[in-house]
């Protein structure tokens, strides 16, 4: 049996709201090193955007050549990273050689000799055992000539063309190696390929930090793109792990932690793909893909359920308002779960996912004052470490909304990352009459106009009257 172990995005040296996150990047890259080590995997494949940014820094550099150095002592045989939009390609590559030498396989850029794009691994004994195409991020100028004059729809279509007619070049190269390969060795060799770009009907969550790889929706391509005698295509780019286009054997595994509040609430995890499955596996009940955390009145060391649909009625990818006062997470110290099937691609080979440990658990809470204190009490007691987000979207005015929270959380494990107040946001006042302009009103009715915009209640108005005409009152005293 051959594993293949896919991950992506995991954006080394990411920060959340100024806050490092190197805890976590450090966490996962030891859990999936036990991974590699439990399950038995031969080949690792990692789709792109391995920074977060194109001048990583030197923890993230360490981080990832930790990695590297300690995966080499495992029975993994081969690793293979291709760049995404994030990194820098001639970064990646600068010790690509060097890496060779250790079975690290690395693809920053479009090459100019399309056949350094397909790379046939070797077993142990010297035998052909994977092609894969080694497809990284590709940029507009790798793909695309500009024309002079030319207007959106043609940008649009030459990019497509460009990115599908790159997939035919390179899958016609696969293809013709894993003839060679059969005549010589009597077998089929697999293929998977890999691709770091966004596909017709992707789905995303708001924060991910997922950039837009073209101008609007270009470089966007159909399932089609991929050859259909291709296994498996490993994509990246996409934080919520899917299929593309209801295709099984196509999909991202989306990354590894949650990359912003919007992602809080997803199961991340890494797909196994199991060549010549023993027939144990096989036989194993499919399940739907997990992408929701589940929630626990008790927080302890567990893990998530499998069924995320009985447990939330509906699978929704982008829960993020969580107003109950349980974290949606598993104890960072609990044992990695362990892998599920989720697709059988042919008779023989399968396709299993590992949810990957919650690390760091993220949460944000919506809602008024009331809901926000008790859940922030509740949260306390749980007495974990938990990074929020907390949105005020309440009818009072809560000017001290921040120092309250302090208070709230002093001397706790909890941390408010960001706070939204959105009675400030949308402090605009609004007018009675559409043809009415600030120079028409006294500043009492600008005042009057700004409490009806922001529904303040009857109770509060005669104290901000009061405070209000102190300021008015000390302005007038200034004037000489």
């Amino acid at each position: 049996m051959l594993t293949v172990l896919h991950t992506s995005d995991w954006h080394l040296g990411r920060r959340l709201y100024g806050k490092p996150r190197y805890t976590e990047f450090r966490a996962f890259l030891a859990w999936l090193l036990q991974a590699i080590r439990e399950q038995a995997v031969d080949v690792l494949v990692v789709a792109g955007d391995v920074f977060d940014t194109t001048a990583p820094s030197n923890q993230a550099q360490n981080l990832y050549y930790d990695f590297l150095s300690q995966v080499c002592q495992t029975c993994c045989r081969h690793v293979i990273i291709v760049a995404g939009n994030h990194d820098s390609p001639s970064f990646l590559e600068a010790p690509k050689q060097l890496l060779k030498s250790f079975n690290i396989h690395i693809i920053g850029s479009m090459s100019e000799h399309a056949p350094d794009e397909v790379i046939t691994l070797y077993d142990a004994a010297g035998h052909p055992e994977l092609i894969i195409m080694a497809v990284p991020y590709l940029r507009d100028r790798d793909v695309r000539q500009v024309s002079s004059g030319e207007r959106l729809d043609d940008k649009e279509r030459k990019l497509s063309q460009g990115i599908q007619r790159h997939y035919q070049d390179i899958a016609a190269i696969a293809l013709q190696q894993q003839a060679q390969l059969k005549r010589q060795y009597n077998r089929t060799i697999p293929m998977v390929a890999t691709g770091h770009l966004f596909t017709v009907g992707g789905k995303t969550t708001e924060g991910d930090g997922v950039r837009e790889l073209y101008v609007g929706s270009l470089g966007s391509v159909g399932a089609d793109v991929f050859h259909p005698n291709i296994d498996y295509v490993a994509l990246g780019h996409l934080h919520v792990p899917q299929t593309v286009g209801n295709a099984a054997h196509i999909r991202y595994s989306g990354s590894p932690i949650a990359m912003g509040f919007g992602e809080s609430r997803q199961q991340k995890q890494v797909h196994l793909l199991r060549f010549a499955a023993d027939p144990e596996l096989l036989n194993q009940p499919i399940h739907p893909l997990t992408t929701q955390l589940v929630a626990t009145e008790n927080p302890q060391p567990s893990t998530p359920t499998l069924d995320p649909i009985s447990q939330h009625g509906s699978m929704d990818l982008f829960a993020d308002e969580v107003v109950s006062a349980a974290p949606v997470t598993a104890h960072p110290h609990a044992p990695y779960h362990k892998p599920y099937n989720v697709a059988k691609l042919s008779d023989t080979t399968l396709l299993q996912s590992l949810c990957v440990p919650t690390f760091q658990p993220l949460q944000t809470i919506k809602g008024d004052w009331q809901t926000i204190q008790t859940t922030l009490q509740n949260l306390k007691t749980s007495g974990q470490s938990v990074w929020l987000e907390v949105v005020y979207d309440g009818r009072e005015v809560m000017g001290d909304l921040s120092e309250k929270i302090t208070r709230l959380i002093e001397g706790t494990a909890l941390e408010v990352l960001r706070l939204k107040n959105l009675q400030k946001r949308d402090q605009l006042i609004k007018s009675q009459r559409l043809d009415e302009t600030l120079e028409e009103m006294n500043e009492k009715q600008v005042f009057a106009r700004c409490l009806a915009a922001h529904g303040v209640t009857e109770a509060q108005q005669p104290m901000l009257w009061a405070r209000y005409g102190e300021v008015l009152d000390s302005l007038q005293d200034d004037q000489p």
